[in-house]
Parts: structure tokens; sequence; C-alpha cells
């Protein structure tokens, strides 16, 4: 078999294969410059068949026309598809059809004579260059995709090799010939693979994209929801202190005790909504995590000692601290980590109703700090387990909602985490993670 026809169905076949990697590619990324050049790729395959064909029967005069229609249509797509990723260009119907008449125009010029073969072959070629330049990132835009200067450096060199080609004549099966059709089908894998990074690139972006603007909705739901719950919360206090006022503005029918019993209520109301939104303050903008290395113990012995003072609260609660000796010192912010032991610690005396043993443990466990607050309460029913850290969640009557929830946030500014472990009629563990490493 001839070197010639060896390679022009080495070539035929491996246009096939790159045709149906961006045939299966174009199924899950329809892009418009994509699917120009899927169009384009199609018929460079097509040329390179019915080059095939006709080596095999030579006098069907037709074929060449074909050939040269098939080329023309693949360089027009190309020039189309360029257009297409740069302004965003769209091939209507009449495009379609005045560039078929164009090109099988073109085509029968080109079959005239050598001299109009080589001007046709010099107008694709410059074409292809004007392509590959429209393919260049614009200076306009703040970032491109990989893969788009590759393609516009291809995509000339390839223009450059077609004008190129218009100067020399080889016979077939020569090592010119050789070296010219190696570069050619170089030149075509390389724009393949470049068009493949293209697409993908455009896709992971993308999705990016799409993703932000889900977390964007995600954050602003979450505000929705925040602001409903907030206004829920700020109104029961509200209603107390208006039935309050309302009840202060006739003197003649409250007494001395039950005029101060209201006036008391009022204060208590307004302690309450204070507590609210400071709470929700720091929920919404925590303040930045001032780490520094410290030692555990001293926070453990503050909050140990704050509910043992807290009469009022935590009389009849034992109060055991555990920490392991070999416990070397590690990064924290020291407030608030008393922040949030305290606020899990009063948790755990109000859900033993000031009555029980608390344990606060610190151990070393798989690399990280363990502090763990143990009750002997209730527990946590399996339902609302996982709501503890939902914002305006709670359980108790008087409570915001919020102090697991600043508490967790608290925890994982430190690259750490909460696990908490409760049985109903089994008390609660807490458990606060903290990296020893700090990251």
């Amino acid at each position: 078999m001839p070197l010639p026809l060896i390679l022009t169905f080495v070539s035929t076949l491996a246009f096939a294969i790159q045709l149906l990697i961006f045939a299966y590619l174009y199924s899950s990324h329809r892009v418009r410059f994509f699917h120009y050049l899927l169009w384009a790729w199609g018929a460079y395959t097509l040329s390179k068949g019915l080059k095939l064909l006709d080596v095999f029967v030579p006098d069907v005069v037709p074929l060449a026309l074909a050939m040269g229609v098939a080329t023309i249509a693949a360089v027009g797509f190309t020039l189309a598809a360029a257009l297409a990723h740069r302004w965003d260009y769209r091939l209507h119907t009449r495009d379609v059809m005045l560039g078929g008449a164009l090109a099988v125009l073109i085509a029968t010029v080109a079959d005239v004579g050598d001299g109009a073969a080589h001007v046709v072959g010099m107008a694709l070629g410059g074409v292809q260059v004007a392509a590959g330049v429209l393919f260049w990132p614009a200076r306009d835009r703040h970032a491109g995709f990989r893969g788009e200067r590759l393609l516009a450096g291809l995509l000339t060199l390839w223009g450059i090799h077609r004008i190129a080609m218009q100067f020399v004549s080889v016979e077939p099966g020569t090592p010119a010939y050789l070296a010219i059709h190696a570069t050619f089908i170089t030149l075509y894998f390389l724009s393949t693979f470049a068009v493949i990074i293209m697409v993908l690139e455009r896709a992971r972006s993308e999705s990016e994209r799409l993703q932000a603007r889900l977390r964007e909705a995600e954050r602003l739901a979450t505000a929705g929801e925040l602001a409903a719950s907030m206004a829920h919360e700020i109104r029961n206090p509200l209603a107390a202190i208006v039935n309050a006022t309302a009840l202060l503005a006739d003197e003649t029918q409250l007494t001395g005790d039950e005029r101060a019993a209201t006036l008391a209520a009022i204060r208590a109301e307004a302690r309450r909504l204070n507590r609210i939104l400071s709470d929700f303050l720091k929920f919404a903008r925590p303040p930045e995590a001032r780490v520094a290395p410290g030692d555990i113990r001293d926070v453990l012995e503050h909050v140990s000692g704050l509910i043992r003072d807290d009469q009022p609260r935590a009389s009849r609660v034992d109060v055991k601290v555990a920490v392991d000796p070999a416990l070397p010192r590690f990064a924290f912010d020291r407030e608030q980590l008393i922040q949030v032991l305290w606020n899990v610690a009063l948790n755990g005396v109000e859900a033993m109703n000031g009555r029980g043993r608390l344990s606060l443990e610190v151990v070393r466990k798989n690399g990280a700090v363990a502090l763990a607050v143990t009750d002997t309460g209730p527990g946590i029913p399996s339902e609302r387990r996982g709501r503890v850290f939902e914002p305006f969640y709670t359980g108790k009557p008087n409570g915001t909602g919020l102090g697991l929830t600043i508490a967790e946030r608290i925890v994982a500014a430190h690259g750490g985490r909460i696990e908490i472990d409760s049985e109903p009629g089994r008390g609660t563990r807490v458990t606060l993670l903290f990296p020893l490493d700090g990251n």
C-alpha cells in the first residue's frame, strides 16, 4: 500500500476519533463557539474521508469539488466559532445558506486551475489567521480561559502553514511531503487539545460562578430566616413592655406593689431585648479571634469559679475539673474560649435545674485538644439534637437560641468543631475539639 494512502487513511481515522470526542463533550458542554467548532471538525473529517474515497475512485470528478467545499466550510465554521467566542456571534439560517453558496462558488473557482487554487488557499489561510487573532483573549477582559492563547497561536500557525503550502510543490511520499503532512497533523491534534482545554475550563468557571450564586442565594435566604426569627424574638418582650406601659398609664388602678412589679417586668423585658440584640450582633459580626499560646487550665479554673459563684443558678451543682497534665500549651483566644465554655457549661447547669454534677475535662485526642463538658441532666431528645446549632432555636423559656450558634462559629474560627453526645435520661456531653497546631 502506498505511503500517501496509508497517511490519508490514518489521518481520516484520527480525525473521525477526534470528532467523536468533540461530539461527546458537546453533549454536556453546549457552548456556542464549541458548537461551530464541532461543525468545523466535522467538515475537516468529511474532507479527509472524501480524499480517501478519491484515492479508491479517482475518476469521480465531483469528489474534488466536494472536498473543496468541505474544506472551505471547515474554515468558515472556524471563523464563526472565533466570532462567537469574541462577540457572541450567532449563525442564522440565512448566513448558513449564503456561506454554503459561497463555499461552492469558491471551490468551483479553485477547480479552474492551479493559479486560482493557490489564491483560494492563501485566502483560506488568511481567514484561519484571522480566527486565531479573534480567539486571543481581549484586553478588556479581566480573565480568560485556559487554552485560549494556545488555540489562537495554533490556528494562526495553521493559517500560515496553509499560506506557505501555496508556494511549495512536493511529490507524494518524499521526506518533504511527510514533513508537511506531519506539521498539519500536529497542528490539528494540538488544536483539538486546546479546544478541549478551553471547553472544560469554561465549564469549570461557569460551575464556580453558579456555586457562588448559590452561596449568595443561601446567604440571602439565611438572612431572611434570621430577620424573621429576630422579629419573632423581639415581638414578645415588646408586647410585654407595651402592655406594662398601658397599665402604668392608669395609675388609679395600680397599688404600689403592682406598680413596682410592672416596672420590674419592664426592666426585665428590656434586659431580655438587650440580650437578644447583643447575641445577634455577636452572631452576625463575630469579633476576629486573637489567638496566642496559652494554658487551657486557666480558662477552666476561671469558668468553674464563675459557676461556683453563681448561687442563684448553681448552688447545688458539684463542679469537677480534670486536665491532662501532659497537655501542651496551644494557641487560642482566651476571651472567646471563656465565652464558649461559659455558655456550654451554663446550658448544662440550667438543664440540671441547678442540681447535679458538672464535669469539665481536657485531654489530648488524635492530635487535638478535647475539652468536654458533661452534665447529669435529662439529656437531649434525638429530634432536637440536630437543631441545637440553628439560630434562634432554643428549649429554654427565656433563651435567645444563639448561644450554641455563636459558640460553634467561634470554635470553627479556631479550626475546631463541636460534638454532642446525649441520650434522654443519661445527661449530655459536649466536646470542643481544637487543633494543637493551630491550623
